[in-house]
């Protein structure tokens, strides 16, 4: 029991040394905040996005931390007037800074993804997650794809008018920028 104790402890320290000091500071703050306001964790609260998605292989690790970025630290809730109550708390008592989800806000459009065995939407093919957060994950990675390489990423990035990510991080905006290189998988916000 203390070696899994010490193991969680290990691990909520190396989130948050991934994440911006605000950040942190505001998603440390919320356990005691929502335990307070009285929220029912599943259906008014449910935490970060990271913590509510599975990806499917560790393979797509890379890929989708460089889709989702810092929206991994997002917090899902359940409506508008649940984020208002945890934002006035994290405000009034200067506990930081965090983004919110209302899943009755966000509206999110529906997407046609090619046909094609070049690039497959990133939804889809790397993550599983509960139905009840849907529209925060679709909010997230609707617009993301999957390509093999970066040419194809590219490619596909102008013919669609959306973000194309590579296995090795490589990720082509529908924008137009073109990011890439080394990824230090020691520095992993998934593997954290």
């Amino acid at each position: 029991v203390r070696d899994a104790r010490e193991n969680y402890h290990r691990a909520l320290s190396d989130t948050r040394k991934v994440m911006p000091k605000a950040t942190s500071q505001g998603l440390g703050a919320l356990q005691t905040i929502v335990e307070q306001e009285g929220l029912v964790v599943g259906e008014q609260y449910f935490g970060m996005l990271m913590d509510n998605m599975e990806l499917k292989d560790a393979r797509y690790n890379t890929a989708v931390e460089v889709a989702a970025q810092n929206s991994l630290f997002h917090v899902i809730v359940d409506n508008d007037n649940t984020a208002a109550r945890l934002m006035n708390r994290l405000e009034k008592d200067k506990l930081g800074r965090v983004t919110f989800l209302p899943l009755n806000k966000l509206r999110v459009e529906n997407v046609q993804y090619p046909d094609n065995n070049d690039v497959r939407p990133l939804l889809d093919l790397c993550i599983t997650y509960d139905s009840k957060v849907k529209a925060a994950m679709q909010h997230v990675f609707n617009k993301k794809l999957l390509a093999r390489t970066p040419e194809l990423a590219s490619e596909w990035s102008t013919k669609l008018s959306m973000d194309v990510i590579t296995l090795d991080g490589d990720l082509c905006s529908r924008k137009g920028a073109l990011t890439g290189g080394f990824v230090d998988v020691n520095k992993s916000r998934l593997r954290a």
